[in-house]
């Protein structure tokens, strides 16, 4: 019996080490009905979780380039590795309400406390003057606590 409560004790520790995961429900900057609802720290990247909060049209993702998201933490840019469920630009896909997208990038350290998932230099663009780009509508989550 004790092997076993030590065993379950082991397998718990390395779970708990293998993935963080902590629940949000952080609103997306002007006004984009995107909510960020989980962040995920893992050893080979962290994911991002995004939900429409309504139906999305002829959305897409840059993967590479200037207008690539990263998180943004300490100073330092973390870059865009892959997604799930989401669709690479010039392709576009819809979303409907509820549906989760998730962004993987480049891990962060168990010692940030604070991010921000900008999306590449048009988000950065957008929120220096947000009448840049009418009708455009990038996705920015600006300071996300971590534990």
């Amino acid at each position: 019996m004790r092997i076993v409560r030590w065993l379950a004790f082991g397998i718990g520790i390395l779970l708990a080490d293998a993935a963080i995961a902590q629940d949000f429900l952080h609103r997306a900057e002007n006004n984009v009905p995107v909510t960020l609802v989980k962040v995920i720290r893992q050893t080979p990247f962290t994911e991002v979780q995004l939900r429409a909060d309504m139906d999305l049209k002829n959305v897409c993702w840059t993967s590479a380039g200037d207008n690539s998201p990263y998180l943004l933490a300490d100073g330092r840019r973390y870059r865009f590795l892959q997604g799930n469920n989401i669709t690479p630009c010039p392709e576009r896909r819809d979303y409907a309400a509820g549906e989760i997208m998730g962004l993987r990038f480049e891990p962060l350290p168990t010692s940030v406390r604070q991010v921000s998932l900008v999306e590449g230099k048009g988000g950065e663009n957008q929120m220096a003057d947000p009448a840049s780009q009418p009708g455009v509508r990038y996705l920015n989550f600006l300071r996300i606590p971590l534990p």
